[in-house]
């Protein structure tokens, strides 16, 4: 019975061990691709904090931020998959820039890799609307939201609108289904302030 015990101990010590390796490599590939602006930041806001942990949970809801440029909304999104690698989280989460899903949606259109952002366990789009919305990128979106609502796949999203009302209704509603957080951003631009 004891080397049977002994047996299972030294098991799952492997296996605690290989997973810590894996969090490690995960960990240092992450932060190796973050920009180096995004380094070093403020203290993470509580509703984000809350939204990490309910999404730990077992949680679909999406998440939203909203505020002025330079508020810490990038920032946000960077440190939310920070976390979430050092909080045991094996999942992959892919952070998209506006300018790189416009590129993606508009002719030729990637479909592999709007496939792949369908798919994503976790996906965040910074900057949604820093530059212009025109009617294919709109759709794009609503076709991204909706096939992730389908699927309860949670979306990040951070903006310098001060709405989702130029993505429509339909788009709107799916994203806010299932108990979505809206944080909004507030404050002076500190890029502006060094």
């Amino acid at each position: 019975m004891t080397n049977a015990a002994d047996r299972r101990a030294r098991h799952d010590a492997e296996q605690a061990a290989a997973r810590a390796e894996i969090r490690s490599q995960t960990l240092d590939r992450y932060l190796a691709r973050r920009p180096k602006a995004f380094a070093d930041g403020a203290e993470l806001k509580p509703e984000v904090r809350n939204w990490i942990d309910n999404f730990k949970s077992g949680s679909h809801a999406s998440l939203l931020l909203l505020g002025e440029p330079g508020t810490g909304k990038t920032w946000h999104l960077w440190k939310i998959g920070e976390l979430l690698i050092r909080e045991g989280w094996f999942g992959r989460f892919y952070l998209v820039s506006d300018f790189e899903f416009k590129a993606a949606a508009d002719r030729p259109v990637n479909t592999e890799k709007l496939q792949t952002w369908r798919e994503a366990p976790l996906l965040a789009l910074d900057d949604l609307g820093a530059s212009q919305l025109y009617p294919w990128t709109v759709d794009a979106i609503a076709q991204l939201i909706d096939a992730r609502w389908q699927n309860q796949l949670p979306t990040l999203i951070s903006t310098n609108l001060p709405t989702l009302d130029p993505l429509g209704p339909r788009t709107m509603s799916r994203f806010a289904d299932g108990g979505s957080t809206a944080v909004k951003f507030t404050g002076a631009d500190f890029r502006r302030a060094s």
